[in-house]
């Protein structure tokens, strides 16, 4: 086959065994960016690829280094905690989301903390208080606190890391 022609795609309901097309496939979709597995199977489902090709052809990326759940998910971590404040909480929950197993997580979270060192959420949670103080500057410190408190767990911070992030930075009267 050369390179940029596409085969054709089986029959409906037939699923394809060809495990040459598959990794073409699976290739092309790492060319453009980091894919989870589940992203992988999910994708070369679609394309009409068998279940047990899929397995095979990932378990031989795998095998190489070209699919690595925990290396997608350090990455993931790295480009997302120094951009936009949220806590591990959320976090964990779009990688999830993504297929990424707890323990790839886990193993993600070390080797970041590894590269630059121990992350603080205390004070990524109290930085989205400074940043949020305008907004919420008219309310009554209660009020300011409730709103505050409800900002901090949409963005994925348990209660302890909230409580001491508003302790040090409480709303102003």
């Amino acid at each position: 086959m050369t390179f940029g022609t596409r085969r054709a795609r089986p029959a409906a309901g037939e699923r394809s065994t060809d495990s040459d097309a598959a990794r073409e496939a699976a290739l092309r979709l790492l060319e453009r960016a980091l894919r989870t597995r589940f992203d992988l199977t999910r994708k070369l489902g679609e394309r009409g690829f068998a279940e047990a090709t899929i397995s095979d052809v990932l378990d031989r990326l795998e095998g190489v280094g070209l699919v690595d759940d925990v290396e997608f998910a350090r990455a993931f971590l790295a480009g997302r905690w120094g951009r936009r404040a949220a806590g591990w909480r959320r976090l964990e929950a779009e990688l999830r989301g993504r297929g990424v197993a707890p323990d790839a997580i886990a193993r993600a979270r070390e080797q970041l903390e590894e590269r630059v060192g121990a992350v603080d959420e205390v004070a990524a949670a109290r930085r989205v208080i400074e940043q949020s103080a305008r907004r919420y500057a008219a309310l009554d410190p209660r009020r300011r606190r409730q709103w505050l408190w409800a900002l901090l767990m949409r963005r994925g911070f348990d209660g302890d890391v909230i409580e001491r992030a508003l302790r040090e930075n409480p709303p102003e009267d």
